[in-house]
């Protein structure tokens, strides 16, 4: 059997997290530009332990925005929901090396320094993330709804919650409170359901936010995901 190659650079749990992603994974990347980041999916290709990963960047005509962004040096933020037994969303970023168009568009990026993740299973609960409970009309007003947000915007964010018998599936459109904690004091965040998912045990809704954009600024700052 082949020796386990380690890594020197990141520690072995952040690596066994990085290993759990296989090429063809869908992948979130957040390329920095000087208006706003632009955010694409596209699909993982591999990896060469602390050197470099590779990412699958289209030579189609839509594409031409984000390959003129893709410039050498420029950062990316990677993120993935990593399914299966670790039920995680891993985020980290790094540089582009190197855009390849032939024999086809590959992005190759530096080997990530840090990894953060954020669990979305009762045995997760304590890592990083921003922790959020929930109210809507299908909820019994007795029930601490309890979820995590794993991707976040200004327009909206993507919350997981595990499946449970006494917690309704929420259909789109319907109206919804989300309650975190900032410097002790609650927070109410209000929404709609654009879209929901349900992947083994986890139910995932896509929420565009009601309220202040001042609220969402705020968590925005203090709580995103390698920001």
């Amino acid at each position: 059997m082949a020796e386990k190659i380690q890594s020197s650079v990141l520690s072995e749990e952040n690596l066994d997290s990085l290993r759990t992603l296989v090429p063809g994974d869908t992948v979130d990347l957040q390329i920095s530009m000087p208006a706003a980041p632009k955010r694409v999916k596209t699909d993982y290709i591999g990896m060469l332990i602390d050197e470099c990963l590779l990412f699958h960047i289209p030579t189609s005509a839509k594409w031409i925005t984000v390959r003129d962004a893709l410039t050498v040096g420029n950062d990316v933020v990677v993120r993935s929901v990593l399914e299966g037994n670790t039920g995680q969303v891993i985020a980290f970023k790094v540089k582009v090396l190197k855009l390849l168009s032939k024999p086809s568009g590959l992005l190759v990026t530096t080997f990530p320094k840090r990894i953060e993740s954020i669990g979305l299973r009762s045995v997760k609960r304590a890592q990083l993330g921003v922790s959020v409970t929930l109210e809507a009309d299908v909820y019994p007003s007795d029930e601490n709804v309890t979820g995590i947000i794993i991707d976040l915007s200004e327009k909206g964010s993507k919350v997981a919650l595990q499946v449970k018998p006494n917690w309704p599936i929420m259909i789109d459109e319907s109206e919804v409170k989300i309650n975190y904690l900032l410097d002790g004091k609650e927070v109410a965040l209000t929404a709609k359901v654009k879209n929901h998912k349900i992947e083994n045990d986890v139910v995932y809704y896509g929420l565009a936010f009601t309220c202040d954009e001042k609220l969402i600024k705020t968590l925005l700052s203090r709580h995103t995901l390698l920001a």
